[in-house]
């Protein structure tokens, strides 16, 4: 149980922070790693989507390098082929995530496609002349309407979005983000991305109400992607999401794991000066005292309690079925949990 509560980050040790903080520190200060158990911490970077950036810090062995520059070039590929044949049909879409973190690359390729009648023709599309395999969904992704799948011949999970949410409470509208998407040459091809701003959104956004998690990459990209838009332009986007206490939250533990390596905080120190300002004290600072161990999971009390704090944002505002989703969550986060620890046997598949 204790290795269980370990593996998923409810229980943070003294040895896996250490670890954590070894490679963070590496990262920021561009200095060598010599650690007795290299695969360790090969892994540790895989988890984290750091693989490239700390292969010459760790000198990984050339297969490991090869492979993640091969899965890059793959996910290029796919966007390539699935970009030209959505543009033929007449679909919008806007990649969301999937390349804020080059020259690192995650397990699969986010499309979001927020109108719902393009939405079906490229699953139809998908299933009918791709041949793809869709894979199974946790009970949030169904009622959210996310698709999932595999093409023929590629290792990267291809996944349709209608909007940005985890079960379907309303944080922004999907089709202001695509509106507002913007082309940007990423290795050579004209790639369909969001917005600066969105990209912060969306970062924060899928770390606390979807993932649950932070990876190093978000504690060393949020920073630069916060750079290309302005500190008021960022708070209006957050505030009109109503996620005021999820950034708050967000920025200060990027800001705790930033100091913990002594690297450059200035842009985050005023952006939480500024949130502050806007939006409040952080009303859950006593939550963020755990251990900094990486990919560092929000605490769950924390989670629950943003949930219940933006289901009565979104009461206040009429959004009702936002409202309720907000609700919901606590019985489904503890479902959840119960179902993981028999393995997914009790509801055959996970809930979150």
């Amino acid at each position: 149980m204790l290795n269980f509560l370990e593996d998923v980050g409810i229980v943070k040790t003294e040895r896996k922070e250490a670890e954590s903080l070894y490679l963070a520190r590496a990262l920021f200060h561009n200095r060598k790693m010599r650690p007795r158990n290299r695969d360790k911490f090969l892994k540790l970077a895989q988890k984290n989507k750091v693989t490239l950036r700390a292969a010459p810090l760790l000198d990984s062995p050339p297969e490991v390098v090869d492979g993640a520059k091969t899965d890059a070039s793959e996910a290029m590929q796919l966007y390539e082929l699935m970009s030209k044949e959505f543009t033929k049909e007449g679909v919008s879409f806007v990649v969301i995530k999937s390349f804020d973190s080059l020259p690192d690359m995650g397990h699969d390729l986010d499309f979001l496609l927020p109108r719902p009648k393009e939405f079906e023709a490229a699953k139809a599309m998908l299933l009918d002349r791709f041949k793809v395999s869709p894979q199974p969904l946790t009970h949030c992704d169904k009622l959210l309407g996310k698709f999932s799948c595999f093409l023929p011949g590629y290792k990267h999970d291809f996944e349709l979005y209608p909007t940005i949410s985890q079960l379907g409470e309303e944080h922004v509208k999907p089709e202001t983000i695509l509106e507002d998407r913007k082309v940007e040459e990423i290795s050579g091809s004209r790639v369909w991305v969001t917005s600066p701003t969105d990209r912060v959104l969306i970062r924060v956004i899928h770390a606390m109400f979807r993932h649950n998690f932070l990876k190093l990459s978000d504690v060393i990209d949020f920073p630069e992607l916060a750079k290309n838009s302005s500190i008021p332009q960022i708070l209006d986007a957050v505030d009109d999401a109503g996620i005021g206490d999820a950034f708050t939250f967000f920025v200060g533990t990027i800001d705790r794991f930033l100091k913990a390596c002594q690297a450059d905080t200035k842009l985050i120190d005023e952006l939480k000066e500024s949130g502050e300002k806007r939006f409040g004290k952080d009303r859950l600072a006593f939550l963020r005292r755990d251990r900094l161990v990486l990919p560092y999971r929000i605490p769950t009390a924390a989670i629950m309690l943003l949930f219940l704090l933006k289901g009565a944002r979104s009461a206040a505002r009429g959004r009702w079925h936002s409202a309720l989703m907000c609700i919901v969550t606590p019985p489904l986060m503890f479902l959840d949990f119960v179902n993981n620890v028999f393995d997914n046997r009790l509801l055959l598949r996970r809930i979150w």
